[in-house]
Order: C-alpha cells, then sequence, then structure tokens
C-alpha cells in the first residue's frame, strides 16, 4: 500500500541513454544530477506503522530555524535554506560539505491525514509523523465463542 509517491532518481540509466546523454545539452539531459537537481537533496527515510507514516530527513549541519515544513493539500514540501557567507576570507581548497538550499516534496496518498503533522528536530535529523485517517487504522475487537 503506498502513502505517498517518491521521485527516484533517474541515474541509473542505460549505457545507450548514459552515452547519448552525453551528446545532449545538460538542461536537455534526462539525468537528473547533470541539471544539479540532486545535489543538495538531503537522505530520506521512510516508515510505516498502524497509526501513522513517519519520514525522517538527514539534515546534518542545519539548525531548526532553517528548516521549514508546509503541507498543501496532499503536498508535503520540506525547505532548507541556508545564508550565503558574504565575508568568507577563506577559499577552498577541497570541499565536500553540501549545506545549499535544498526543498523535497512528498505527494500525500488520500488515506493519510494531512491535517495531523508532527515533527521534531534531533542531531541533524527532520523526522516528521503524518497519521493516517480513522477509517484507515485497524480497529482491533474481540469475538465471542458461542
Amino acid at each position: 500500500m503506498k502513502f505517498f509517491k517518491v521521485s527516484y532518481p533517474a541515474y541509473q540509466m542505460s549505457p545507450s541513454n548514459r552515452s547519448l546523454s552525453s551528446f545532449l545539452d545538460s538542461e536537455l539531459c534526462f539525468d537528473r544530477y547533470a541539471r544539479n537537481e540532486l545535489v543538495n537533496q538531503p537522505a530520506t527515510n521512510v516508515y510505516e506503522n498502524d497509526q501513522a507514516v513517519e519520514i525522517e530527513v538527514s539534515v546534518p549541519g542545519y539548525e531548526k530555524e532553517q528548516l521549514t515544513i508546509a503541507v498543501e493539500k496532499d503536498l508535503l514540501r520540506v525547505k532548507g535554506e541556508v545564508a550565503k557567507k558574504e565575508n568568507d576570507e577563506n577559499r577552498n581548497a577541497y570541499r565536500e560539505f553540501r549545506n545549499g538550499n535544498f526543498e523535497k516534496k512528498f505527494r500525500l496518498s488520500e488515506k493519510l491525514d494531512s491535517e495531523k503533522v508532527r515533527a521534531s528536530f534531533k542531531n541533524g535529523v527532520l523526522t516528521i509523523t503524518v497519521s493516517k485517517k480513522e477509517d484507515i487504522i485497524p480497529q482491533k475487537r474481540e469475538v465471542e465463542i458461542s
């Protein structure tokens, strides 16, 4: 049962598509890494239990105030915005940390209650909990034996 849709990266292209994409302009290319769409995308884990769906977003280096969560109809949007350092005297000799702006979207299923969304932030992990609708949660009842 799918509760929301996630767009998987297109970097797993066939060898023929990969060689063809090298001839194309990067804006016309189907490879999302070539267009820098996935450069600042945080890693995400999704868990499900009987009452809710839990989304963990790995955002190390971000502060709580730099993160925004918005729900519009069936779209859950997570944004991270970092102010650029303007007076940085140090030049980058080598850089692997990527703390840029990002936006990640999740399309919620009709089985999830978009009014009941909770979030917490601890140790660089943003945890978003979306409750299931009441009629979806399995009800346990005992049956009397006659």
